[in-house]
């Protein structure tokens, strides 16, 4: 099933895109899809279990069941500073 995936911050930087079109397998998870986004572009992967990631438009954890036509966004972590 196809899902597209928005990125922001400095993975709009690594990816050079806004959007990226991925295909995935019936039953996977919004973990799943950050580990496929994980293995394309491995700079991310210090980032992978604090990835802030929504499905259309609504913040999910990791579990969240992803189903056709999805549109998953993934962000960096946010760091504030003292």
């Amino acid at each position: 099933m196809k899902i597209t995936i928005r990125v922001f911050g400095r993975y709009k930087d690594i990816t050079k895109k806004d959007t990226i079109q991925l295909n995935i397998g019936e039953g996977n998870t919004l973990g799943d899809v950050i580990e496929c986004f994980v293995k394309q572009y491995p700079a991310t992967e210090k980032d992978k279990s604090r990835m802030m990631a929504s499905k259309n438009k609504m913040y999910a954890s990791f579990d969240t069941p992803i189903t056709e036509g999805d549109e998953i966004t993934l962000s960096p972590p946010v760091v504030s500073g003292g």
